[in-house]
């Protein structure tokens, strides 16, 4: 992939509403010379609960209007759309997608002969994606499935105290079964480490941002194009002077373990 007229690449990153905000913040840290275009369609979130044929659609939709302000790839920063839509995706668009991948395999791999509890919405744990990465993992006896529809939906509002009871509730099970290996499968549930250290402080966690910039950064070749990146966020459904927008700057500018 080369420039045009000199100009940055345009990197397109979606998100059902708040959580890829939690991987544009680890771009955003990178020394290359890239603009990126961040699309939270809050107007549809959440995609966690949705039917597979929707989240495709509301997905594909997303994508044609980052293709329209000039983006070059597109990173679907979301583990629900990339379960239901990143293979279509790479089918029907003509410039590279790349999706978001539990990190399965490195908890697995730090915890030998133990279980490991995977939390993730219903779409992420029904879809063939996941199915496929447990049986090249040979891990379908070693995982402990945790649905966590509503979770998502409560950090897009900003709602610690709702975030805060859920996660108690979801800990029960891997709390009483001693599982202490957990992959945050959703981008969303970035933005709660600290609240579920605080809670189970015996926990390990695992989420795939870093392997997903790693991909790309590898992948388009960015370290040939040293410099400072910018980005331009859109939400759907809001005006720029929601309160969205400047939520939105708080968990930019936030450490990882840290939700306002």
């Amino acid at each position: 992939m080369e420039k045009k007229d000199g100009a940055p690449f345009k990197i397109g990153v979606m998100d059902s509403g708040m959580g890829g905000l939690s991987v544009l913040r680890h771009l955003c840290t990178l020394p290359f010379e890239v603009e990126y275009l961040y699309y939270g369609d809050l107007a549809n979130s959440p995609y966690g609960e949705k039917s597979t044929e929707e989240v495709l659609r509301l997905t594909l939709s997303v994508c044609h209007s980052l293709l329209e302000k000039g983006a070059s790839a597109i990173l679907i920063a979301c583990n629900t759309a990339t379960s239901a839509a990143a293979a279509d995706l790479r089918k029907e668009l003509s410039v590279p997608v790349f999706g978001m991948e539990p990190a399965i395999k490195p908890a697995l791999l730090a915890h030998p002969g133990e279980k490991i509890a995977l939390l993730a919405t219903s779409v992420t744990h029904r879809e063939e994606k996941l199915r496929n990465l447990k049986s090249s993992l040979d891990a379908e006896g070693r995982i402990l499935h945790l649905e966590c529809d509503g979770l998502a939906s409560a950090v897009d509002r900003g709602d610690a105290q709702r975030t805060r009871d859920f996660v108690r509730t979801i800990l029960d099970v891997p709390k009483k079964e001693g599982v202490r290996g957990l992959v945050l499968g959703c981008t969303h549930y970035v933005f709660l480490k600290k609240q579920i250290l605080s809670i189970y402080p015996k926990a390990d966690l695992y989420d795939g941002n870093e392997g997903t910039v790693r991909h790309l950064v590898a992948s388009l070749g960015l370290e040939r194009f040293p410099g400072n990146s910018t980005s331009r966020i859109h939400f759907s459904g809001v005006s720029e002077g929601d309160i969205a927008y400047s939520f939105a700057k708080k968990l930019l500018d936030s450490t990882e373990e840290n939700f306002p």
